[in-house]
């Protein structure tokens, strides 16, 4: 039996040492699949939707029942920002922060005015 030295340095044999990199492996493999079941069920969650409103120097788009959405940060950003106090229609994820925020990630959309 081959006695190895553990960071510890309490003397271990070797049976040992494998008996626990495998529970340490197990226990984040465990911590990795339930990370993500958060982060896909966060991103799941939102639902597809069209929104017409205005977009205000914020960043933000008010429709027609004064709800308030933020405009998510991806390619689409630039181009509706662009169109500050215009009518327009998007088409998007939509989804609400921890603090009840709504946010849509915008797929496409029409300048209406």
């Amino acid at each position: 039996m081959k006695i190895i030295p553990h960071y510890d340095r309490v003397w271990i044999d070797k049976k040992e040492a494998q008996k626990m990199t495998k529970a340490k492996c197990l226990t984040m493999s465990i911590l990795f699949v339930l990370l993500m079941a958060t982060f896909a069920g966060s991103i799941l969650a939102g639902e597809t939707m069209i929104i017409v409103g205005v977009v205000t120097d914020d960043g933000l788009i008010v429709d027609k029942n004064g709800v308030i959405y933020e405009i998510g940060e991806n390619d689409m950003f630039e181009a509706v920002i662009e169109n500050t106090d215009v009518k327009i229609e998007v088409k998007g994820m939509v989804v609400e922060d921890d603090g009840g925020n709504k946010i849509i990630m915008i797929d496409s959309f029409k300048v209406l005015d």
